[in-house]
């Protein structure tokens, strides 16, 4: 069945611990934790970065780093000394397949689980030679910068696709998920849902958390 992964995105340290702090003891509900790191270049938000969270080193919950930068492979080595597992970075950040290849061989010489991201305009097509060689694969679901912005009814679309053309890549889907949609993305393939703002501006999260399960069990059955 499909996993949730509560995702984290802020520009003050102070709030993110408390986010952190928030989430932690409902990890009943989710298999890892999503962290977005922007660097107000490749996206226009700006937010804390790898290095402003050494602290997370500690967690005992797989972290997912999520870079939304021009230069990912600069903060490699900040995202392995903070203890995250995964490295997520965006195609659209290189201008040659060979950067790719080049990000993919040093996250994996640091001992990271690399993830490919992709944005909502770019065909799978694009990544196509690229997907064997990731384990993971995020496909965003929204512009990526912000939360709280609407799922992008194609995606499911893109996920039978992906689904299709690979049976064993883990499918991270990133970006608008609530109630209804989480169900849908498991039904068409997905494995890891990152939930922002519905986590995250609901009135309890533990709520929040326990209905999207329940969508995600009511789906697999």
């Amino acid at each position: 069945m499909a996993e949730l992964s509560p995702a984290i995105l802020t520009n003050d340290v102070s709030d993110f611990r408390k986010q952190y702090a928030e989430l932690l003891p409902l990890s009943q509900y989710y298999g890892k934790l999503h962290v977005d790191f922007a660097d107000g270049q490749f996206v226009r938000t700006q937010t804390v970065m790898p290095a402003d969270v050494a602290f997370l080193q500690s967690n005992r919950i797989p972290a997912m780093a999520h870079l939304m930068v021009q230069d990912p492979v600069r903060y490699f080595e900040d995202c392995r000394r903070a203890g995250f597992a995964y490295v997520l970075f965006h195609f659209e950040a290189f201008l040659t397949p060979d950067e790719v290849s080049t990000a993919l061989s040093r996250a994996e010489q640091l001992g990271l689980i690399a993830g490919l991201a992709l944005g909502p305009d770019t065909p799978l097509t694009k990544i196509a030679k690229f997907i064997p060689q990731f384990k993971l694969i995020q496909i965003m679901s929204i512009q990526p910068g912000a939360q709280g912005r609407e799922f992008i009814l194609g995606t499911f679309d893109k996920v039978t696709e992906l689904r299709s053309l690979s049976k064993s890549v883990i499918i991270c889907v990133d970006g608008g998920i609530k109630v209804g949609i989480a169900g849908q993305l498991a039904r068409t393939g997905a494995d890891i849902l990152v939930v922002g703002s519905a986590i995250s501006r609901s009135e309890d999260e533990g709520m929040a958390l326990e209905a999207l399960k329940l969508d995600l069990e009511t789906y697999a059955t």
